[in-house]
């Protein structure tokens, strides 16, 4: 029987950088990192922080031996390449195990590719080790609205949107569509779905419209799971409105118009104490009862 979960575990919740007063240990710390294991294949969203821990996770799971997921063969997407989601790249664990395959599946950011950037923040300047230094081995795939990533059992391929009507025997598939409200070049927001029709959506660094963002909604309708930007409080955006950033109330629209069962809010403000994230949820609950603001190690699963 092929095995078809979808599984969302999140290792990063923060935006911009990580907290160092020290008042943030409830939720987290780390910077925008996510897990998505679609049957056993492993794909990671962003390089924050998070990334790090992650890489601990995983070397764990690898010396235990307990659990079927193809840790060799691994899987990366960038929503976009913004300091804070690939500050923990270098220090991803994995990178230095020449065993490890990684296939970063990413769209070209502004005029540079994924591995221009990829060399940038790893050449000498910034970093001991260089990408052509890595044991491991890199693969770059390009991606964007027009394609749709497919997994297999064993294995993975990238079709057209045009062609994947068409694909059999698939276990998972991730879409994305860009978004260009945050500076400079915009993100990509990424659907995982699974045959049984579950589907989250991962929705970061976007700024909301009034009403909420019509392509938005259409790309998250009947999501399982929303997990979407809320980094500023409502006085906070009259202040930075224009930074690419949505209020609790702009992904609480999205969600209640997309028919989305629950509602995820993340890229804390690295300022937001435990208490003032505890209020901002209580608050979001009075517009969308499911909602909840995301934390470290949180995880979401659907077979």
């Amino acid at each position: 029987m092929k095995n078809s979960n979808l599984k969302v575990k999140i290792y990063g919740v923060r935006g911009s950088f990580p907290p160092t007063n020290g008042d943030a240990t409830k939720y987290g710390v780390n910077t925008t990192c996510l897990r998505v294991d679609m049957g056993k294949h492993l794909v990671i969203i962003d390089a924050g922080t998070g990334i790090i821990k992650l890489g601990a996770d995983l070397i764990s799971e690898i010396k235990a031996g307990t659990k079927k997921q193809n840790y060799q063969k691994l899987f990366m997407l960038f929503t976009h390449t913004h300091i804070d989601h690939l500050m923990g790249f270098p220090y991803f664990q994995l990178l230095y195990m020449p065993q490890t395959e990684l296939n970063i599946i990413t769209a070209t950011q502004l005029n540079y590719s994924i591995e221009e950037i990829l060399e940038t923040l790893m050449s000498p300047a910034f970093f001991p080790v260089t990408i052509a230094e890595l044991p491991s081995q890199l693969n770059y795939s390009d991606f964007a609205e027009n394609k749709v990533v497919f997994f297999f059992e064993d294995d993975y391929e990238i079709y057209s949107t045009k062609d994947s009507a068409n694909v059999k025997n698939w276990i998972g598939k991730i879409s994305c569509m860009r978004n260009y409200t945050h500076p400079k070049g915009g993100v990509y927001i990424y659907k995982f779905e699974n045959p049984s029709g579950h589907s989250i959506v991962f929705a970061t660094d976007i700024e909301g419209f009034v009403g909420g963002d019509n392509r938005l909604i259409k790309f998250a309708e009947n999501a399982d799971v929303l997990i979407h930007d809320a980094q500023y409080s409502i006085p906070e955006y009259e202040i930075f409105q224009g930074f690419g950033h949505s209020t609790y109330e702009m992904a609480c629209q999205v969600a209640k118009k997309a028919g989305v069962k629950k509602l995820i809010l993340s890229h804390h403000d690295p300022k937001h104490t435990d208490k003032e994230l505890e209020a901002l949820e209580k608050s979001a609950k009075k517009v969308f009862s499911e909602t909840y603001m995301a934390s470290e190690l949180m995880e979401f699963s659907f077979q």
